[in-house]
């Protein structure tokens, strides 16, 4: 008998795998990226409230000519500014792998509470660390790779792409490790991650002359499209047989039915599927 080798299905699949699944359910979506937004602003206003009169004092005096420029400045407010910027800007950061876990949650099916996942790594200090850890080394290593070259710093932020999922699926690791083992899940797949999101380009364009409306449809789109992506990594990297591991496949979600519908909030509804693949139009 000839080895399974489980090959990971085409984007074209994947994209009509995310349609299906977004299918009636985009609101489900949106009630987490209208939290996440109102939040955002809502920090973002506090932050204008606090420090703004003071930026805006600090613009202004180095927009004047240098003659004019006192030679004692406060650069406190200024520098407070930033600072509180930053750390808010990184305490959002758990928040929106909440929704990307919640995502692929769905994309394999499984019911699950999406405001739970949004303040799971909340709940602890480690998690909480080990989450905005992995997030400044990921984006210190990117950029580094940046200054060096453009191209590099391209390849690297695709081959650090599963890194948000590897944290939730894979605990366990280190912050190095997950980012390695990103670097593992895709090496020979970088360019195929890379034409999906060209694929999206032509999709955004056309949403900008429907003044966003398309975004509607769009934005949950793209986030399933790349969670299926992943999950499809990650079969072939562990080369995941149906026929002999059954129990680590998740079960098929099946659109729009209430008994077995992954957008049910909570982990009492029926994922026992039926079908050994996730989405029965692949």
């Amino acid at each position: 008998m000839d080895e399974f080798i489980y090959k990971p299905k085409e984007n074209a699949q994947i994209r009509m795998g995310a349609r299906n699944a977004i299918r009636g359910n985009l609101w489900q979506f949106w009630q987490m990226l209208l939290v996440y937004s109102v939040i955002s602003a809502l920090l973002s206003y506090l932050l204008e409230l606090c420090f703004g009169n003071s930026i805006q004092d600090f613009a202004s005096l180095m927009s004047t000519s240098a003659d004019n420029i006192p030679r004692q400045i406060d650069y406190g407010p200024t520098i407070g500014y930033y600072i509180t910027n930053t750390v808010l800007s990184l305490l959002l950061i758990p928040l929106s792998y909440g929704i990307t876990r919640t995502t692929s949650l769905w994309a394999r099916g499984v019911p699950t509470s999406k405001w739970q996942n949004m303040i799971e790594k909340y709940k602890g200090i480690k998690p909480l660390l080990k989450t905005l850890g992995l997030a400044i080394l990921k984006s210190i290593l990117i950029t580094l790779w940046c200054i060096l070259l453009v191209v590099p710093g391209i390849i690297k932020a695709l081959a650090y792409s599963q890194t948000t999922y590897l944290l939730y699926d894979e605990p366990e690791l280190s912050v190095w490790q997950t980012l390695k083992k990103s670097e593992d899940i895709m090496k020979g797949y970088k360019g195929k991650l890379c034409l999906m999101y060209l694929s999206f380009i032509g999709w955004f364009i056309v949403g900008a002359f429907t003044f966003g409306i398309l975004y509607i449809w769009l934005v949950p789109y793209c986030m399933m499209s790349l969670a299926i992506f992943y999950d499809e990594l990650r079969r072939g990297y562990y080369n995941d047989d149906p026929a002999q591991n059954t129990e680590s496949r998740a079960p098929r979600f099946v659109p729009n039915s209430s008994a077995n519908s992954p957008f049910n909030d909570g982990a009492d509804a029926d994922v026992s599927g039926g079908d050994d693949k996730p989405f029965s139009d692949f």
